[in-house]
């Protein structure tokens, strides 16, 4: 596995820029980690996301900001993040090549234990987040039918229309029933002239009921206001402030 980082930034709250199995990452340490000798959870998140106005708000609403986060890039945001072929999303597109169960066990195999091993992290599921939105929240569910690295995964705005996903899950059995899942979606999201993307919301319930019945750990569903791409940042921080509740990570 080649890895190549770039020098670390003298705050410790500045984004750091690696290369880890071939996928570009940020990195963000909480303040104090160079001084320090604790140890951390990781939350790590399927694609990039507004980080400083995530930490912004998570401050804000009073949360503590004590975890690492590493933001994985995608090779291809289409393929990467989508569990099989499938049709194209929209006109003159190429069809999802549906790569995930390649990125998430180069996630769990490759990524993760570079960071065990680099990063002072505390590495059981238990204490070990994935998040990740629209696609990337799609892909974050998949994860649990693959791994089980992840005692939390936090789904955002997730693409749960995606053709027989719900289906899937249904056949299938989580790999921990202990994971605690955080869904989340937009009230406005259905309002799609997409007919295949309008069932977002129908998908994300019936989601919900399937992960209530296959776990034993919590399952949540969070309504926002605004469509798909409203408040990202403050999505990516409700979540991590659902994580955060009670210090159970």
């Amino acid at each position: 596995m080649k890895v190549r980082v770039t020098p670390k930034a003298e705050k410790t709250q500045t984004a750091q820029e690696l290369q880890i199995a071939g996928f570009s990452c940020s990195l963000l340490l909480p303040e104090g980690y160079d001084a320090g000798t604790d140890c951390y959870p990781v939350f790590y998140v399927n694609g990039e996301l507004p980080a400083a106005e995530m930490m912004a708000e998570l401050r804000r609403m009073g949360i503590s900001t004590d975890f690492i986060l590493l933001s994985v890039r995608p090779k291809s945001w289409n393929d990467d993040f989508t569990p099989w072929s499938a049709a194209a999303f929209r006109k003159g597109e190429a069809l999802p090549q549906g790569r995930a169960a390649c990125y998430i066990r180069c996630l769990t195999e490759e990524i993760k234990p570079y960071m065990d091993a680099c990063y002072r992290t505390k590495g059981k599921p238990e204490h070990t987040a994935l998040l990740g939105y629209s696609l990337g929240g799609l892909a974050a569910l998949y994860a649990l039918y693959l791994t089980d690295r992840f005692g939390w995964v936090c789904s955002l705005s997730a693409s749960l229309w995606y053709d027989g996903f719900c289906e899937y899950m249904e056949r299938e059995k989580p790999l921990r029933q202990e994971t605690n899942v955080y869904l989340s979606l937009g009230k406005k999201e259905s309002q799609t002239r997409n007919p295949r993307m309008g069932k977002v919301a129908a998908c994300t319930e019936r989601a919900q009921k399937i992960l209530e019945e296959q776990l034993n750990g919590a399952v949540c569903l969070e309504w926002n206001e605004g469509g798909h791409f409203h408040d990202t940042a403050g999505r990516f921080a409700r979540a991590v402030a659902w994580l955060k509740k009670e210090d159970k990570i």
